[in-house]
């Protein structure tokens, strides 16, 4: 049987099993799919020993992204400019790096109708996924504002797409929302929900014309930032469930060259969870 598996850390909340689950009988392929989470000193030997027992594919979260780069026999465009890899395929001992994220996001993103050419959008994070998505939004948007509690981290993602000609991002400090806090999209991307916490940010960023979205996402209730952005005011917002399952079916179709059918699976998850499991 066709094996993969998530490596992360954590992974115990990921719910990435249950979407191969429902992708394994649409493309009507029967595969094995499971989360390894991974301490940072472990990661290599575990790595290679799923891959030398004939493993076929993985996924990578957090905080191995940008790590795994370096492991790759061949990377695609999509990881080159982002560098950073979420999906690897094993083609016959060679590992091909990919990342679906961006695809993921903008899928999402145009099924909620969260997007728009003269966007000026403020990105919550500076961590490996901020630099996932940006190689794939810079261009549906009009801005890209990047707020960091480490302004530093910020400005090195910044520089890092300047010199591959992306030139509409900027980086922001708390400073500069009070002075301009009108923004149409506003995406968290950091890690803050894994642990029940939100960035820190004003409450006056929040309107009831502002979207967001939140990259993490809880099945049984509001994340913690989208309950906050609902308490002050929000009437447009979406955890990223949607992304999840959108970026998990381009890694199916990487793995097969079949690709599951994203609205109806989020449907299923959605409103049938439980007889799914």
């Amino acid at each position: 049987m066709n094996e993969f598996v998530l490596f992360g850390n954590p992974v115990k909340h990921s719910k990435s099993y249950i979407i191969h689950k429902i992708f394994s009988k649409q493309i009507n392929i029967n595969y094995k799919y499971y989360n390894i989470c991974v301490e940072n000193n472990e990661f290599e030997k575990k790595f290679f020993n799923f891959f030398s027992n004939n493993g076929n594919g993985a996924n990578i979260t957090v905080p191995f992204k940008e790590y795994v780069v370096k492991y790759c026999n061949l990377l695609t465009n999509r990881s080159l400019i982002s560098n950073s890899v979420n999906v690897i395929k094993n083609n016959n001992g060679n590992l091909l790096g990919d990342n679906t994220d961006g695809l993921g996001i903008i899928f999402d993103l145009n099924r909620l109708n969260f997007i728009n050419k003269n966007y000026n959008i403020l990105l919550l994070g500076a961590g490996g996924s901020v630099k996932s998505i940006i190689p794939s939004l810079y261009n549906k948007v009009k801005n890209i504002n990047i707020f960091n509690r480490t302004y530093e981290k910020a400005l090195n993602i910044k520089n890092f797409f300047n010199k591959k000609n992306i030139n509409n991002i900027n980086v922001i400090d708390i400073n500069y929302l009070y002075i301009n806090n009108k923004f149409d999209l506003i995406i968290n991307a950091t890690s803050s929900g894994i642990h029940g916490n939100i960035p820190e940010l004003p409450s006056f960023i929040i309107n009831d014309k502002v979207k967001c979205y939140d990259l993490f996402y809880d099945l049984n209730k509001d994340t913690p930032f989208i309950y906050w952005c609902k308490y002050n005011g929000s009437k447009f917002n979406s955890d990223g469930l949607g992304m999840l399952i959108s970026q998990a079916a381009y890694s199916c179709y990487i793995w097969f060259g079949i690709m599951p059918n994203i609205l109806l699976t989020i449907k299923n998850i959605k409103n049938n969870l439980f007889n799914i499991l």
